[in-house]
């Protein structure tokens, strides 16, 4: 089963649109990992695995952010070794790296050898920016999930997406339409939407394939809201999910972290789940 169709499955099965992000920040850690771990890698991978158990049930994705890995000395084997505990404690859940790629054949084949082949993920987000030089060698990766940024919900996103063409539509509008009729071949793109940005959900939807999933970006500490999720929804009611980061793994102090957790993950599909009938 490829990585777009365990999205899928898993938002079906599990009744979830919602995906917790890994993004370990070593100042927010729990008291209790920093005390019972010495170094910083043995304390983010037993804080990631508490959360994949947490959460697990409840999620159709993980997204972790490279970055918060890449800070580390021993940082790229404790994002294997997470990639790994997912896929041994949670079959059929796809683990996405949030890494922003996007460069010529030579270095993104070295990109694709590090993060599918070495690090094992389910799928990537790449930057288009580069054209077809990015996406082509994912285009034959069918099984995996090429994540392009389209519309995103940073403040200043804008100042390059919604730059006018001289059809009268967005760049943004433009990138959508390569990775549904261009780059989607072989059904392994998702592109990614900004919750933040004021966009018309109602006429973008129709545009894309009805087993393309869609990631809404901005939700929660970016600001974004659920208001206009149930139109991004396809015909079976699924087909676009949620990242949570800081939200769910900084839930407050707690000395049960892990069940502070779990009940944050548990409110948010909750109010995923409630989004979609609006």
């Amino acid at each position: 089963m490829t990585s777009n169709h365990q999205l899928l499955a898993r938002m079906r099965t599990h009744n979830t649109l919602l995906c917790a992000g890994l993004d370990p920040d070593l100042s927010k850690l729990p008291r209790a990992v920093l005390e019972k771990f010495g170094s910083a890698e043995e304390q983010v991978l037993a804080f990631l695995q508490g959360v994949v158990d947490a959460t697990g049930p409840h999620v159709c994705a993980f997204k972790a952010q490279k970055a918060f890995f890449d800070i580390l000395p021993g940082g790229h084997d404790v994002l294997k070794e997470i990639v790994r505990y997912v896929h041994r404690t949670q079959p059929g859940v796809p683990v996405i790296v949030d890494c922003k790629i996007g460069d010529i054949d030579n270095t993104m084949a070295a990109y694709i050898d590090n993060l599918f082949d070495k690090i094992q993920a389910d799928g990537i987000v790449v930057n288009p920016y580069m054209g077809d030089d990015v996406i082509q060698p994912l285009i034959e990766l069918k099984d995996k999930s090429v994540v392009v940024l389209v519309k995103t919900s940073n403040i200043s996103g804008g100042v390059v997406q919604d730059v006018r063409l001289q059809d009268g539509r967005m760049l943004w509008q433009y990138l959508l339409e390569l990775v549904v009729n261009r780059w989607n071949r072989n059904g392994n793109m998702i592109p990614v939407l900004s919750s933040t940005a004021g966009l018309d959900m109602n006429n973008i939807r129709p545009l894309v394939p009805d087993n393309m999933p869609i990631l809404l970006a901005g939700v929660g500490a970016q600001g974004g809201s659920y208001d206009d999720l149930s139109k991004l929804l396809n015909l079976e009611g699924l087909g676009v999910f949620v990242n949570s980061s800081r939200g769910l793994l900084y839930p407050g102090a707690s000395d049960s972290w892990q069940a502070a957790i779990e009940t944050a993950a548990i409110a948010m599909k909750g109010a995923l789940n409630l989004a979609r009938r609006k």
